[in-house]
């Protein structure tokens, strides 16, 4: 008697190993989504800082804050950061200052559903830092920003 030897796999095998791909998949995809969108806040983040210190440093030439993002760099005409748009640098928020009613003071902000953003990181909440350090986060996405930049 001859004993056949079978190779290769049967398609009972390659469905078991279909499904258990599946499954990891299934569980590990999420996960992979949530870091992205926590890590592209950096972005944000890193955008407000650099920006306040622009803010801080016009102030100290100019004796007063720039009113403009894109505007020529100049103290007495323009009062803008000569920045070539107003994205962050990953393009993932649409940046903004607003100055208070006598322009001591400011509050910079970060939209994730700005105009121009790559959409990547839509109602995920907008960053604000204002003049005085403070950092907020609007994790809820309603305006609220009671949340702090460490928050997860």
């Amino acid at each position: 008697m001859k004993i056949r030897s079978h190779q290769g796999v049967t398609l009972i095998e390659l469905m078991i190993t279909v499904v258990i791909i599946g499954i990891l998949a299934a569980i590990a995809y999420p996960s992979y989504r949530n870091y992205t969108t926590q890590t592209r806040r950096s972005d944000a983040q890193i955008a407000l800082t650099r920006l306040a210190n622009d803010m801080e440093k016009f102030y100290s030439d100019c004796n007063r804050y720039p009113t403009s993002l894109t505007a020529t760099r100049d103290c007495t005409a323009n009062f803008g950061l000569a920045r070539s748009n107003a994205l962050s640098l990953e393009q993932h928020y649409l940046l903004s200052i607003a100055l208070n009613a006598s322009a001591t003071t400011y509050t910079l902000t970060a939209d994730p559903n700005g105009a121009g953003v790559t959409g990547q990181q839509n109602n995920d909440g907008g960053f604000r830092l204002d003049s005085t350090g403070v950092k907020q986060w609007d994790k809820a996405n309603n305006n609220s920003y009671s949340s702090k930049w460490t928050d997860k």
